[in-house]
């Protein structure tokens, strides 16, 4: 296995590919950024192509396709990036093989209620909003119009195999899935710049004063969270899940703190927010390479505190930036000499494992 994280601005777009058993690379795309990850306009107002859309046009050059897409949640900087090459791509539809969505109308159906009738939109252009219901919508038509979805729920405890991969599911559990049995709403708005970073605080100062609060947003408590492996190496795809919902399905799996989850790479949930890694949770892996992704922009993620976490509690952690200049601004000369024990890995080229 190898995958990039690709520049997906303040969001997650992932790309793991493999070979299948006839030596045919096998492409999975973790959700897909926002908007301008596929495109963006440039100073001088000229669309320019981001990763996403490189990505794209890589894959179809090598006459290859995306033969799985899974979109972890509806947040905007996991859907956004996704929704813009649907409607700039025609070739999009022919592209995709198969897609894991959980959709708010299938989530209604598994729980036997009807959906509410504002979640049944139909969006005729499916960049019109940048609301998170909105796009879940748009992209739920999109993959059922075109006979691409996978359509059954994806939640901690199932086990699937595809191509010679095997993924055990940690998130959402069937609690976090039932809360979206209500009016989909945006949870915060989209541009909100109001959040302050903690990059100004040692990591001394972090460590020993710490406290943990863990996220209590419905969307990223849904979130599809899961490990992937191949051949005796795997990867934890953490996404924007809770901890405490990774924790119960670790522990139902049989790891504890003396019995870890050995994981070669771990990507770490909602871009390292210090809501959503706890020392309880780090206590059941053992791995020594954790992933970031994110610019620092808008929510100003990751937080040192939840990488102080890391560091405190790792014999030895590398951390991994797709961001590389992002680190420059989170730690200073004094954090590397009171804490020699993490290293800072660029992380803009595949990683091959």
């Amino acid at each position: 296995m190898e995958f990039k994280l690709l520049q997906a601005n303040n969001g997650d777009a992932i790309h793991l590919r493999t070979k299948d058993e006839k030596g045919r690379f096998y492409n999975i795309l973790i959700d897909g950024g926002t908007g301008e990850t596929y495109s963006y306009k440039n100073k001088k107002g000229k669309s320019e192509p981001g990763e996403l859309k490189q990505l794209i046009e890589h894959i179809k050059s090598q006459n290859e396709f995306i033969d799985l897409l899974i979109l972890t949640h509806v947040d905007d900087d996991h859907i956004g990036g996704i929704l813009r090459w649907f409607e700039q791509d025609a070739d999009a539809k022919g592209l995709v093989k198969k897609v894991w969505f959980n959709s708010g109308r299938l989530i209604f159906e598994y729980f036997q209620q009807k959906e509410i009738e504002e979640n049944l939109l139909k969006i005729k252009d499916i960049s019109c909003s940048n609301t998170s219901i909105a796009q879940g919508v748009a992209f739920e038509d999109f993959i059922e119009d075109n006979n691409i979805w996978d359509r059954r729920i994806i939640k901690s405890g199932d086990e699937l195999s595809i191509s010679g991969l095997k993924f055990t599911i940690l998130s959402p559990s069937k609690d976090k899935l039932q809360l979206l049995l209500c009016k989909w709403k945006k949870e915060y708005p989209i541009s909100d710049t109001s959040r302050t970073s903690d990059y100004s605080s040692s990591l001394s100062d972090l460590i020993n004063s710490d406290s943990f609060k863990e996220d209590d947003s419905i969307h990223n408590g849904s979130a599809i969270a899961f490990v992937v492996e191949k051949q005796g190496k795997n990867i934890l795809f953490l996404s924007d899940a809770h901890p405490q919902t990774i924790i119960d399905s670790m522990v139902s799996l049989g790891y504890s703190p003396k019995n870890p989850l050995k994981v070669d790479f771990v990507k770490l949930s909602h871009h390292g927010s210090k809501s959503n890694t706890c020392i309880e949770l780090l206590n059941l892996i053992r791995s020594d390479n954790f992933l970031i992704s994110s610019n620092g922009s808008k929510h100003k993620l990751p937080d040192k505190r939840c990488l102080a976490r890391i560091i405190k509690n790792k014999e030895h952690a590398n951390l991994y930036f797709n961001y590389p200049k992002l680190m420059s601004n989170i730690f200073t000369k004094q954090d590397f000499l009171d804490y020699p024990n993490f290293s800072i890995v660029e992380a803009s080229e595949y990683i091959k494992i």
